[in-house]
């Protein structure tokens, strides 16, 4: 269940986009909104710093250029609160109850310290679409959200159609993303599935997000590598498989394919009939490639709305190596992608010691008694 949403926001495009798809989620399960915008010396009209020393020895900085930078200063940070207070008022308008705050710092660190010390059930965040070595080099706030969030997350495109709740009123003209464009209704859900708890949690947040929406749902399982259970690759190579034998290895193969494909169309047939059970529409399908890039070209071709998928929770340099499904749908995908995760480890030791204490507590008190 979602309760708590925390919205990374700036005075940009895509800021306008995250926020509308944030309040479509509040709408949704009735959530608190809180809009975070972070200051960095960064951004295009930030004002910038320039001294005047007067000499190698002894430098000094002039003390109207101080207050001139001062001032220019008070006033960008007047104008972000000035915003902030407006995308604020966007949201309450909507009958979500909404706060803003402005920071200084890092972005992404300190979105996830909001949603941390807050307690938030999402982070909705923009993506400038970085991806790969690019972005380790250049950084991203989507990235670091990602990898750091306690939490569920939503990456919004540049591309990406605007979530808005089909109940609700339309957004001012001044804020949508692009006035030519009229904001739908999400309708098609997308969501990859494997047999993992957090896939099952991915269906589960989608299967709520469809019901609210009216939206039907598509499952897919793509078949990528060597997944248990997959029947082993015939190797032509070895001399055992040439001759008289070939036939029947290649039948014998054959029949431990189909039997391991129809499995996963059962299985995933099976969590159709759940959804439809729910007054949910939904499809199925298994197909074959790089789970990511396969994810990615069914969210283009359907077209997906959104695509729902979990998290295996590989951070840093460890998920550069070895890759990650969840990271490169979010960096790639033509529509919004909300990342599912659960708690993260630390925050589980944290809670099952602090419930061992309670309990340790309770004990010790009855003892007394």
């Amino acid at each position: 269940m979602i309760r708590k949403i925390v919205v990374g926001l700036d005075r940009s495009t895509l800021s306008s986009q995250a926020l509308q798809s944030a309040i479509a989620f509040a709408q949704s399960y009735n959530a608190e909104l809180k809009l975070v915008h972070v200051l960095v010396n960064s951004e295009p009209d930030a004002p910038q710093f320039s001294g005047y020393f007067g000499g190698p020895l002894y430098p000094s900085i002039s003390s109207t250029v101080v207050e001139s930078y001062q001032t220019a200063w008070n006033q960008f940070v007047d104008h972000a609160q000035s915003v902030l207070n407006q995308q604020v008022e966007t949201a309450c308008q909507c009958g979500i109850t909404a706060t803003g705050t402005l920071l200084y710092g890092n972005p992404g660190a300190k979105l996830c310290e909001t949603a941390q010390s807050w307690d938030a059930d999402l982070v909705v965040v923009g993506s400038r679409g970085l991806s790969g070595i690019r972005e380790l080099l250049i950084g991203s706030v989507s990235n670091h959200v990602l990898h750091h969030a306690p939490c569920s997350v939503l990456v919004v495109h540049p591309t990406s159609q605007s979530l808005v709740h089909p109940t609700s009123q339309t957004a001012p003209e001044k804020n949508k993303p692009n006035d030519s464009e009229p904001i739908q209704p999400m309708q098609r859900i997308l969501v990859a599935l494997d047999r993992s708890d957090m896939a099952r949690q991915a269906m589960l947040m989608a299967l709520n997000l469809a019901k609210q929406h009216q939206a039907e749902i598509r499952l897919v399982h793509i078949l990528d590598g060597d997944e248990p259970g997959m029947p082993s690759k015939l190797l032509f190579s070895d001399s055992q498989y040439i001759g008289q034998h070939s036939e029947r290895l290649f039948a014998e193969y054959q029949q431990e394919w189909n039997h391991f494909i129809n499995d996963w169309w059962q299985w995933l047939q099976q969590r159709v009939d759940e959804i439809e059970a729910e007054g949910v529409e939904a499809i199925c399908d298994v197909m074959q490639g790089r789970t990511g890039y396969r994810i990615c070209e069914i969210a283009q071709d359907w077209p997906a709305d959104l695509i729902v998928i979990g998290c295996r929770g590989l951070s840093g340099l460890q998920e550069l190596l070895m890759g990650s499904v969840s990271y490169y749908v979010s960096h790639r995908a033509p529509c919004a992608v909300l990342v599912t995760r659960t708690q993260l480890p630390a925050q589980k030791s944290h809670q099952t010691q602090t419930a061992a204490q309670n309990a340790e507590l309770s004990t010790s008190a009855a003892q007394l008694r």
